[in-house]
């Protein structure tokens, strides 16, 4: 991230992708755009191939954990604070994970888990999703218009659908929610994380705790930048937990 704006300021520019870049960072960008790499930070440019591919590695240029199309210093280096911007939350849980815990060995257990979140992180890298919670049997992805481009909540089911493909050895449903939502770098007394936190992210989980299992659930917003291709989803309307109103959902399924 370029020095002289706010934290938050910083975030905004590499979440929305919107060009409104400050002088700092487009000079960043054609400075690091001189050096020759096939692969590079889609944030400050910085290459992650190439002869001073080695250097920049070493002061922290090196690819994101999050994502891999943007460098660790974009990402996790970043200072703490974020944004609000339009954004599509993913959610994927295994359906059995208990029953499926309790038929394995414990040592057995972390080997088919880190399974699932390898073949599952790399699902949604591939469909330019930054990285959020992953944890016991969960995954999550942020589609923000920065790096998924301006069509990201189309790329957020297709994210979804290649990831119910990856994994379909497990029951996986998800869950896919859109809207304007904190995201950024967050947490305290040394700890920080990348997350997205809001309304958004509640109704994607409510969403992914109804979905069945091979099935993508989402909310209507998200369905309306998808409807011309799946003509066919199933529409629900949906008692969500902390929602007074039905909510009005469209279901998938991938086989």
């Amino acid at each position: 991230m370029a020095r002289g704006a706010s934290n938050d300021e910083q975030w905004e520019r590499i979440l929305r992708g919107d060009g409104a870049l400050a002088v700092a960072v487009r000079l960043n960008r054609r400075l690091f755009g001189l050096f020759p790499s096939p692969w590079r930070c889609k944030s400050c440019n910085a290459p992650f191939r190439g002869p001073a591919s080695g250097t920049f590695r070493w002061i922290g240029y090196s690819p994101s954990a999050k994502n891999p199309a943007v460098c660790a210093r974009c990402i996790e280096r970043a200072p703490t604070g974020g944004a609000v911007v339009p954004v599509s939350v993913v959610m994927a849980d295994v359906r059995g994970y208990t029953q499926m815990t309790e038929g394995l060995p414990p040592a057995r257990v972390p080997e088919a888990m880190n399974r699932f979140y390898e073949a599952s992180s790399r699902a949604l890298s591939a469909a330019e999703a930054l990285l959020g919670q992953i944890e016991g049997d969960l995954v999550m992805g942020v589609f923000v218009p920065g790096l998924a481009g301006r069509n990201f909540r189309r790329r957020s089911v297709e994210g979804a659908i290649r990831l119910l493909r990856t994994v379909d050895w497990l029951g996986v449903g998800v869950g896919i929610a859109s809207g304007d939502e904190f995201v950024g770098n967050v947490g305290g007394g040394g700890f920080k994380d990348f997350t997205a936190l809001g309304d958004v992210t509640n109704v994607a989980a409510r969403l992914t705790a109804q979905a069945a299992p091979h099935e993508i659930l989402m909310d209507a917003m998200t369905y309306a930048a998808v409807a011309a291709d799946h003509p066919v989803a199933e529409r629900r309307e949906l008692v969500l937990k902390g929602k007074a109103a039905r909510t009005e959902a469209f279901a998938i399924r991938i086989h």
